[in-house]
């Protein structure tokens, strides 16, 4: 990602001037732009990367796409939970890249380039994990023999493609059912609304009709109202395969990456985990659990979110054995237990807190017994020097005063004992050491 990282500091991609950019610039430069960005991001995919228990694949929401809001602070509140939660577990997390999407416009209108400044303000959020290479774009493009095309094909892609077919008629009978579409103009702008009663959608959306406007919404919309569409009415709009599409592509990147680079499955959708299930339950039964972990890591370390990113990718870096130690425990914690965010917060309170709390109190202890010998020792020395003063021996024969009290000794005592209280042998055996260090470096009450 070194390539990517390097274009985001030397283009100024967060800046207001390159947002300006974006909106004045005309269609055929900003075309050119998002075709160079795309090389670019292809260009850093590594196929050398390592890939651990510990690697995932992120739904679309997750990466911070458009779908299923593309307002900035949604995309960034996504965002933001997946970077606290990957810095503490994952060795890699594969996003999806959202200006893949862009291709297909030869124009575009201002609400489309609002979407890409969003894009690239997310692109600079998680730049710190580009460049640590916790983070890395998957790739969209894989290259084939024909021999190996052949084989891919058989073993994988017509399963995939028989599976997905067989499933679409449930998926279009799920949409119909938890979800319900009204004709929607306001303003100037005729749309749908969206509102979801399962977890598809993290709140209601609207698409809006920029160039073509089906008759179905045409013939029922009322300006200033909401009106509620028929099944048949929605089937005509076409509203369903906009849905049915990004739902069908999300499905290919996380199967995919699932099944070649055993990476597991992360989602904050449950409609996903259902899906994947009657699509490749081998895959679900393999790569769901690990992602749980990821998914509700802001509910078993809650105190995160007040530490900056920064702070955390450092921790982790001077950390690193005791990051893979806490790690491990709570793989095998989970293992036992099934993960929801309510009892995500349980394992919080009942193995995490308890053995923070016991380190802050091995540490408390601990001063007061390095302290006190400090103290102690100080107190001889100097009560041994003050006797000497006031007989007028120090100035003279200071050397035998040094001496007479340990000298150099005496210091290395002291700096033992300092240097016991600093290397926290007794707290760094703890599992739990790493999420300690955190909350200790940060002043963080729990």
């Amino acid at each position: 990602m070194e390539l990517l990282t390097k274009f985001i500091d030397e283009a100024k991609i967060d800046s207001k001037d390159f947002y300006e950019y974006i909106l004045d610039v005309d269609n055929s430069e900003l075309s050119e732009f998002i075709k160079v960005l795309n090389d670019i991001i292809s260009e850093s995919y590594s196929s050398k990367s390592k890939h651990s228990n510990f690697s995932f694949i992120t739904n679309d929401t997750l990466s911070g796409h458009s779908f299923p809001c593309s307002e900035v602070e949604c995309k960034l509140g996504n965002v933001d939970t997946l970077i606290r939660n990957a810095i503490l577990y994952a060795d890699k997390v594969y996003i999806q890249n959202p200006f893949e999407a862009y291709y297909e416009y030869k124009e575009f209108n201002e609400n489309l380039r609002l979407e890409i400044i969003g894009d690239l303000i997310v692109l600079n959020k998680i730049k710190p994990l580009l460049k640590e290479g916790i983070f890395e774009y998957a790739t969209t493009k894989v290259h084939f023999c024909s021999d190996c095309y052949k084989k891919f094909e058989e073993k994988y892609l017509k399963t995939l493609n028989s599976n997905i077919k067989t499933i679409e008629p449930y998926l279009l009978q799920h949409l119909q059912s938890n979800i319900d579409f009204y004709a929607h103009w306001k303003y100037d702008t005729i749309g749908v609304e969206i509102i979801d009663k399962s977890d598809l959608l993290s709140h209601s959306q609207v698409v809006n009709f920029v160039e073509y406007l089906p008759d179905a919404i045409n013939k029922v919309a009322v300006k200033g109202k909401s009106v509620k569409l028929s099944k048949s009415e929605v089937e005509k709009s076409g509203v369903l395969y906009y849905l049915l599409n990004h739902i069908e592509k999300n499905l290919h990147f996380q199967d995919y990456y699932s099944a070649y680079y055993n990476c597991h499955l992360l989602t904050d959708r449950n409609f996903d985990i259902e899906l994947l299930k009657l699509v490749n339950n081998d895959v679900y039964e393999k790569h769901t659990k690990e992602s749980e972990i990821l998914k509700n890591l802001d509910h078993m370390v809650p105190f995160i979110d007040s530490v900056s990113i920064n702070k955390l990718l450092k921790i982790r870096k001077d950390e690193g054995e005791s990051f893979e130690v806490y790690r491990d425990k709570l793989s095998k914690l989970i293992q036992v237990k099934n993960l929801s965010s309510k009892e995500s917060k349980q394992l919080f309170n009942e193995e995490i807190r308890p053995e923070i709390n016991k380190m802050n109190l091995t540490l408390s202890n601990n001063k007061k017994v390095v302290w006190g010998n400090i103290k102690s020792n100080i107190f001889l020395a100097s009560t041994y020097i003050s006797a000497t003063l006031f007989a007028g021996i120090l100035p003279v024969n200071i050397d035998k005063i040094v001496a007479s009290v340990g000298g150099f000794g005496f210091a290395k005592n002291i700096g033992q004992d300092v240097l016991s209280l600093l290397k926290n042998q007794e707290i760094r055996k703890n599992e739990f050491y790493f999420l300690w260090k955190i909350q200790k470096d940060n002043k963080i009450k729990i």
